[in-house]
């Protein structure tokens, strides 16, 4: 029987953006994960992820999904006021690609299908665009402190695209196809529908899916301020609890077929999911999941990874030191909520992380085996 914990508070507002990956927070509300915690839960929807950050640092959401890096840089006081966060728990992992507009796929001469070319043979095609017509592209990314930011650094850089010849620039989610169609922007990188409808509507190509980068990179976080961590301790863990059930559900056959309804409801995804034809939910060419033995842990080698892209891309001068990232990404809460669903929990906190995309030489470009300081 799931430990039903002693909830200091137990009327909640939680956030989230509407993308596919929201869908553990509806699940646990919709499935009465939430209620049988004893928590009285608001889902409420927004616009970007930038109004997630705010809202729940100065408290006008309890928590929130949360990109895997926001809780750091909120932390670290990257782009807004230095406030303090916490995640015990990892949602999702995957279901972020990189699209090109339809017209640059087509100056690139791809083939119509992209079905074995790697990511190096992609980013070597584009440089050569790039060198040949001496332009300079405009892509999108969700926030400069998300996964998508550095997963399309990471594609940029190690395909020998100089800075100078991309302009990166931050959109909400919802706006990129209305962007891209306006021809603002050349391409984005962003989470799923939007590859996906996009390239339906023949407004782009999906290029790479994030698996295809960085596999195994957590993409959404459950979080909170480090304050209602401490002063609602007991909240938090029945929170963390329910949203792990709800990833767990999501890994069931009685997901396949009972998904699309819950987010169909008018305070979800209705708008979204009426644009999607008929089909799998999840895009087969964007691989996302929500729940497995390693997947909903907080590992802080992954912490520490993100870190390093920080630094990489001069958000962040300073070290990367192991004991803040203990604090942030908290394993221990992780392992609680673990045991009082009967599942098991990685012994470790670190592990090796880091992996070259295919086709490109020169092995890891960051790896972290443990708690060392660098």
């Amino acid at each position: 029987m799931t430990a039903r914990y002693q909830a200091e508070k137990t009327n909640l507002i939680l956030g989230f953006v509407p993308l596919l990956d929201a869908a553990p927070l509806i699940v646990a509300k919709e499935l009465g994960y939430f209620s049988a915690q004893g928590l009285t839960v608001q889902l409420q929807a927004e616009r970007s992820w930038a109004s997630i950050r705010d809202k729940v640092a100065w408290g006008l959401l309890d928590g929130a999904q949360m990109l895997a890096p926001l809780p750091l840089a909120s932390t670290l006081g990257l782009g807004s006021s230095a406030i303090p966060m916490v995640t015990g728990l990892v949602l999702s992992q995957g279901g972020n690609a990189i699209s090109l507009s339809e017209a640059l796929c087509q100056q690139l001469d791809l083939p119509p299908s992209l079905t074995g070319l790697t990511p190096a043979e992609l980013g070597a095609r584009l440089r050569q665009h790039l060198q040949q017509s001496n332009r300079q592209l405009t892509l999108a990314t969700v926030s400069p402190y998300s996964c998508h930011h550095y997963q399309l650094h990471y594609w940029l850089q190690l395909s020998g695209i100089e800075p100078r010849q991309v302009n990166v620039i931050g959109l909400a989610p919802a706006d990129m196809a209305s962007q891209l169609d306006g021809g603002r922007i050349d391409g984005f990188c962003v989470g799923e529908p939007w590859n996906s409808l996009s390239q339906q509507q023949g407004s782009s190509r999906i290029l790479l899916s994030s698996e295809q980068l960085w596999p195994h990179c957590p993409e959404k976080v459950f979080a909170v301020t480090a304050d209602f961590a401490s002063k609602q301790p007991q909240t938090h863990l029945a929170l963390i609890t329910a949203l792990l059930q709800a990833c767990q559900w999501l890994a069931t056959p009685e997901a396949a077929s009972g998904l699309t309804a819950l987010l169909a409801q008018p305070a979800y995804l209705p708008d979204l999911l009426q644009q999607m034809p008929a089909g799998p939910l999840l895009n087969p060419a964007i691989p996302q999941a929500f729940f497995g033995d390693e997947l909903n842990f907080p590992w802080c080698s992954q912490a520490a990874w993100l870190q390093q892209q920080m630094r990489q891309l001069g958000q962040w001068q300073g070290p990367i030191d192991p004991q803040l990232l203990r604090q942030i990404y908290r394993t221990d809460l992780y392992r609680q909520a673990a045991a009082a669903l009967q599942l098991t929990a990685p012994a470790s906190d670190w592990r090796l992380e880091g992996q070259q995309a295919p086709g490109f030489a020169g092995g890891e470009i960051f790896s972290i085996r443990n708690n060392a300081s660098y």
